[in-house]
């Protein structure tokens, strides 16, 4: 009884935080602040379902293996794609990808 009812709560948030993913993805005016929701979509939703699936399949089954190696594969891939994706936006925007030294110093006072 106790495993389905975490099953049930880990999922749900999976869920949720996939649809405040969207929402936000659909909310946000700039580039970039839509670029943070879907950096989230990639991080926080799959490892929330690949732990259900370890509570339900085991850690140490094909699904589990499988699940953990597709959050991960997501994770790391979402936040390089990410930044890659930032650099793009930030050369069109501004014409340089590298920050200006009044940048790195607001950044440090900041």
């Amino acid at each position: 009884m106790t495993t389905r009812v975490v099953l049930d709560v880990l999922v749900g948030l999976g869920v949720a935080a996939e649809v405040i993913s969207c929402v936000g993805l659909l909310a946000m005016r700039s580039a970039i602040d839509r670029l943070h929701y879907a950096s989230a979509g990639t991080a926080l939703g799959p490892a929330l379902l690949a732990v259900a699936v370890c509570v339900r399949e085991g850690v140490v089954s094909a699904q589990g293996l499988a699940a953990m190696l597709i959050a991960v594969v997501f994770a790391f891939a979402g936040s390089a794609l990410g930044v890659g994706l930032a650099k793009t936006i930030r050369l069109e925007t501004v014409g340089t990808a590298e920050s200006t030294a009044a940048e790195r110093e607001r950044g440090r006072s900041g």
